[in-house]
């Protein structure tokens, strides 16, 4: 009886011999090696030639100097030369080396495998796919929610749009949390972004998976995220917060005790400004579009700003302040100068020294004096007798607006204070400055000048003139202009008989002659010069005049000048006029 014995072996393909054959354009072999190994020149190109069994199910060859997972060069089976049972012919590139080159080879697929490989790289894409969302979405959480803090986010729930204080409203209870958020943040991004070069680096050879999972991570997982979640953050940590709050559940065991670590060493980070970032974060706001914001910012800067300043910043220098002498008489010229001003509150001074202010004037409290009384300035500030105040100009602007506001005086006289020594003497001597009132700390915290009705200077810094749309005339209001004495008959006829010969409108055909006698007596004035105050430092040029009329100023009267004299001024025209000549208008 016979035995067949068979032997059975898996079908796999055996490479029982190789051969490497010169290219037929140059010879490149040189030697064989000890050991069998082939050598040729480096950096050539050599036909390699394997016997064996099988050979026709090989599908990659690979050479490599290491292992097989560090190959250095692939060859696929459309680049064979001779593919058959026992016979396989590829051409290869060999780079200089010290180490010899070893060959890998991979079985072709069969339609099973090719079927099973072709669903593991869908799997294997959306896999990649969903990895890169994941670290693309970590990236963007970590700037777009660590970037607004708590404070931030409470300011958007109680000043934001309506979706933006949904949003806030969203985020808030987990930015509370802010080390634990970011420590599941961070350790997720680490874990995803080293999947993503893990499995690359099983896909293909380890230079290509570095480089193309380092592009992806940086451009896909680290800028578009980034540049996205920069203005859109808070809608996309709202949107997934559910997956924040999952993944923050995964991560517990890790995340939170070092967050807990770091609450601990660090602290929560909360942000503060002090007074000089808010003020160039007001400043730096753009504010083209929206005037009325722009208006509201100034104001609050200059609110915050006066804590900085002195009351050397503010006051009115003491050569452009108005000043009367106690000395004055307050007469209908003095009321007429202090109306032209403008001011509520005057300084006085005495012995004819600037320098040396004694009371203050309430041009309120002229109200009630008749100029024909000839009262004196001095008299008038005895009687009322308001406090003055006299500050340094070193003084806080905050602290000289606390004041103001208690209601004492809105008024001050600012000083400087020097001292001297001498030997063992200290003497401090006074000089004054200026004046600094509640109206210009006002001002400085609107940063614009505040100008009213009566006000003729725009600009205390500058002195600059108003410009007025109708300049007040005062003649109307001169008092000193009383009821003359009787003329005499020979005067009263020669009168009328200049205007009759002058003037049309008072011949006999017009006027009767006794009308026009009786008019004429019940209209004579006399303007006594001698009772018009000096008001020392008003301007320059220190006139006793009283104007008659004022240029561009409708006038109501006809004058005809019976004694003394008047001064014609036409622009650069200056000239007298003697009695008896008429002015008509």
């Amino acid at each position: 009886e016979i035995e067949i014995e068979f032997v059975t072996y898996e079908v796999r393909p055996y490479v029982s011999g190789i051969r490497v054959v010169s290219m037929p354009s140059k010879s490149n072999l040189i030697s064989y090696s000890e050991s069998g190994a082939t050598i040729i020149y480096p950096d050539s190109r050599a036909r390699i030639v394997m016997f064996g069994y099988h050979l026709d199910k090989i599908g990659i060859i690979s050479l490599t100097t290491g292992n097989c997972f560090n190959s250095v060069v692939n060859i696929s089976r459309p680049e064979f030369l001779i593919q058959t049972v026992k016979r396989l012919d590829f051409v290869a590139y060999f780079a200089k080396s010290d180490e010899p080159y070893h060959i890998c080879y991979k079985e072709r697929m069969s339609r099973k495998e090719s079927r099973e490989e072709e669903d593991m790289i869908m799997v294997r894409s959306v896999l990649f796919f969903m990895l890169f969302c994941l670290s693309a979405l970590f990236s963007g959480l970590n700037l777009g929610l660590m970037a607004l803090s708590p404070q931030e986010l409470m300011l958007i729930q109680k000043c934001g749009s309506k979706m933006e204080r949904k949003y806030a409203e969203i985020i808030l209870p987990v930015r509370q949390s802010g080390n634990y958020l970011l420590c599941t943040i961070l350790i997720m991004n680490v874990v995803v972004n080293a999947a993503i070069s893990i499995l690359f680096e099983d896909m293909t050879s380890g230079m290509i998976a570095f480089i193309v999972s380092s592009v992806g991570i940086v451009i896909i997982g680290e800028i578009i995220p980034q540049s996205i979640c920069v203005k859109k953050g808070l809608a996309v940590g709202a949107y997934t917060i559910w997956l924040t709050r999952t993944f923050m559940i995964l991560t517990f065991p890790f995340s939170y005790p070092i967050s807990k670590i770091l609450d601990v060493f660090l602290g929560e980070d909360t942000p503060v400004y002090d007074r000089c970032k808010l003020i160039n974060l007001m400043k730096m706001t753009a504010c083209e579009e929206n005037q009325e914001l722009a208006a509201d910012l100034k104001i609050a800067v200059g609110a915050m700003e006066i804590s900085e300043k002195t009351v050397g910043d503010v006051l009115t220098k003491i050569e452009d302040v108005f000043m009367l002498s106690e000395d004055t008489i307050i007469s209908a010229a003095t009321i007429v100068e202090i109306m032209r001003h403008g001011y509520s509150r005057i300084p006085i001074y005495a012995d004819d020294d600037r320098n040396n202010i004694k009371a203050l004037l309430m041009v309120k409290d002229l109200a009630l004096i008749d100029p024909r009384d000839n009262f004196t300035v001095k008299t008038v500030c005895e009687f009322y007798h308001y406090p003055l105040r006299f500050v340094e100009a070193s003084k806080p602007l905050h602290s000289m607006l606390d004041e103001f506001k208690a209601g004492n005086y809105h008024l001050a006289i600012v000083e400087s204070v020097q001292s001297m020594y001498d030997r063992k003497i200290s003497q401090q001597t006074k000089n004054l400055l200026g004046i600094v009132t509640l109206e210009d700390i006002v001002e400085e915290i609107l940063q614009a000048e505040i100008i009213d009705e009566s006000d003729s200077v725009t600009d205390n810094m500058y002195r600059s003139k108003r410009k007025r749309v109708k300049e007040p005339c005062f003649t109307k209001i001169l008092t000193n202009e009383e009821y003359g004495k009787k003329l005499s008959v020979h005067m009263e006829q020669m009168t009328i008989h200049f205007l009759q010969q002058h003037h049309v409108l008072f011949r006999d055909e017009y006027v009767d002659r006794q009308v026009l006698a009786h008019l004429l007596r019940s209209n004579i004035r006399q303007i006594d010069m001698s009772h018009s105050p000096r008001i020392i430092g008003y301007s320059a040029k220190q006139r006793e005049t009283v104007p008659i009329y004022c240029m561009n100023a409708p006038a109501f009267r006809f004058v005809v000048i019976l004694e003394g004299r008047a001064t014609v001024k036409l622009r650069n025209v200056s000239y007298h006029m003697k009695f008896y000549k008429i002015f008509i208008t």
